[in-house]
């Protein structure tokens, strides 16, 4: 048998109702967007089969989905729910799920396993009993569960602001200054006698191209 995932949902509140509760942080009931989680994280099989564009299930991710609610109504954690369940035979999750058989699955064991009269040799046998539904409360309506959230980045640290660099102008003639940005101490008056004379071949470099005015340098 195939169910669609809200099919599947159903089927899992309901064999989940008679024990449905809130626990502050995990629902018993699951809903569609739990359960594609569930197969995103690798606790439920991939579906079985599709219909077109529309997924469909059967009874082991039935056994999943409810051996994993089972499981966290016991206290454990995803992680080790993942350790255990993940890739569990049918048979363990029969023994964890506990999930009673519906009428239609009752007929269908019964009809498997129960060999077919000799109509000959003997009355026919009675029809086997169907299994009355769970009793309990009416299925609670699933709530929407909040998937894991990766953490913040760390805020990075401001980077402390540069200090500010006091710059030096030397005006070696009109339209021409040297900037001393070298962070060093202010000229002293013979450092600009000396610069003032080691410039006069810039200087004249720059008046034969025509880089600066013919005044002459500044005294």
């Amino acid at each position: 048998m195939e169910w669609t995932i809200g099919e599947l949902a159903e089927r899992a509140s309901t064999a989940l109702a008679p024990t449905a509760r809130l626990n502050g942080r995990v629902r018993d009931v699951p809903n569609e967007r739990l359960i594609r989680w569930y197969s995103t994280i690798g606790l439920l099989d991939p579906p079985s089969a599709r219909r077109g564009r529309v997924a469909l299930y059967g009874r082991r991710h039935l056994l999943q989905l409810i051996a994993v609610k089972r499981r966290q109504a016991d206290g454990l954690t995803i992680a080790e729910i993942q350790a255990e369940l993940t890739g569990a035979a049918d048979q363990i999750l029969e023994a964890i799920a506990h999930l009673p058989e519906t009428p239609d699955e009752t007929a269908a064991t019964v009809a498997t396993r129960t060999p077919r009269p000799r109509f000959w040799a003997e009355p026919p046998a009675a029809p086997a009993a169907s299994l009355s539904a769970p009793s309990g409360p009416p299925p609670v309506a699933p709530a929407v569960a909040e998937e894991p959230r990766s953490p913040a980045p760390p805020a990075q640290p401001a980077q402390p602001a540069q200090p500010a660099a006091i710059v030096h102008g030397v005006r070696l003639a009109a339209g021409v200054t040297v900037l001393l940005d070298g962070g060093g101490r202010t000229p002293s008056p013979d450092d600009l006698a000396e610069i003032t004379a080691a410039s006069a071949a810039l200087l004249a470099v720059l008046r034969e191209r025509g880089l600066t005015s013919p005044e002459g340098k500044q005294s």
